[in-house]
C-alpha cells in the first residue's frame, strides 16, 4: 500500500515536468511553413551513369558533396580534367544538361533548398567545360 502511494505521489510530482518538456520541444522545433512554389512542378530525377544510386552519383561522379558549402567549393574548383574523369565514369552531356535543368527548376520550385542553386551553377559549368 505504501509503495502504491509513493508511485502515485511521484507521478503527480513529475506531471508538470513532462508538460514543461513538451513546451520546450515545441519551441526548439517550431513548425515551418513550406517554401515550395506550387507554380513549379518537381521534375523527374534525371538518369545517372549505369543507373547508379543518387549518393554514388553525387559523391563518386560529380563530387558535389553533401550541402551548399561543398557544392559551392566544387563549382569554384571543377576543371576540364575533372569533367574528363566524369566522362570516363559514364556521365554524358545529355545527363549533365538534364541535371542542370533539374537543379535550375529546383531552385525556382523550392527557394528553401540551399544546395540547389550551387548544384545548378556547378552543372552549368560542367556543361561549359564539356
Amino acid at each position: 500500500m505504501l509503495k502504491l502511494l509513493f508511485i502515485a505521489a511521484s507521478l503527480v510530482a513529475l506531471a508538470p515536468l513532462a508538460q514543461a518538456e513538451l513546451v520546450i520541444s515545441e519551441k526548439v522545433r517550431p513548425a515551418l511553413k513550406s517554401l515550395v512554389n506550387p507554380a513549379y512542378q518537381r521534375l523527374q530525377i534525371p538518369a545517372t551513369p549505369h543507373d547508379m544510386n543518387l549518393p554514388a552519383f553525387g559523391k563518386g561522379v560529380i563530387a558535389w558533396g553533401g550541402g551548399p558549402h561543398d557544392a559551392k567549393a566544387r563549382f569554384e574548383n571543377v576543371t576540364r580534367a575533372d569533367v574528363n574523369l566524369m566522362k570516363q565514369k559514364g556521365l554524358t552531356l545529355d545527363m549533365a544538361q538534364a541535371w542542370q535543368a533539374f537543379y535550375e527548376n529546383e531552385t525556382l520550385r523550392n527557394p528553401g533548398n540551399p544546395t540547389a542553386p550551387f548544384r545548378d551553377q556547378l552543372m552549368q559549368k560542367i556543361v561549359s567545360l564539356w
